[in-house]
């Protein structure tokens, strides 16, 4: 898995042009995935939202983030607690969680899908997304 990390981090890396250009991120999906795209955007600084069905799926998709930056701060400040949960703070403060699919890809730089596997759904999103 650390594969994938290092290329989103490569994405959405804080010295990177992309930075400029790209401040508002909104992932489609929470699950695995999705939350995972999520959490590496927010530490790089953009701003994200990750946009789900329904609560219980918002809920869960923050839950495993905060849980995930929890261990990496444990990680990366192991001497420093306080700076560890800086991080976690100001990383989950970068995190928005909507229902509003329309609203919420408004004014976004990029739109990143990670729902279920079945092209017919993601058909319907991008023509949603595309209105």
């Amino acid at each position: 898995m650390a594969v994938p990390f290092l290329m989103l981090n490569r994405c959405f890396s804080s010295s990177s042009a992309m930075t400029a250009a790209i401040k508002n991120v909104t992932i489609i999906g929470g699950g695995l995935m999705g939350s995972g795209i999520a959490q590496v955007a927010a530490q790089t600084g953009h701003q994200v939202t990750i946009v789900e069905v329904n609560e219980d799926a918002l809920k869960k998709a923050q839950a495993g983030i905060q849980t995930s930056l929890q261990r990496v701060a444990k990680k990366l400040y192991k001497d420093k607690p306080a700076d560890g949960e800086k991080f976690v703070k100001d990383t989950l403060s970068r995190l928005n969680l909507s229902m509003d699919l329309t609203g919420s890809v408004k004014n976004t730089d990029i739109v990143i899908e990670a729902i279920v596997e079945n092209i017919d759904i993601k058909h319907k999103l991008f023509s949603t997304i595309d209105r």
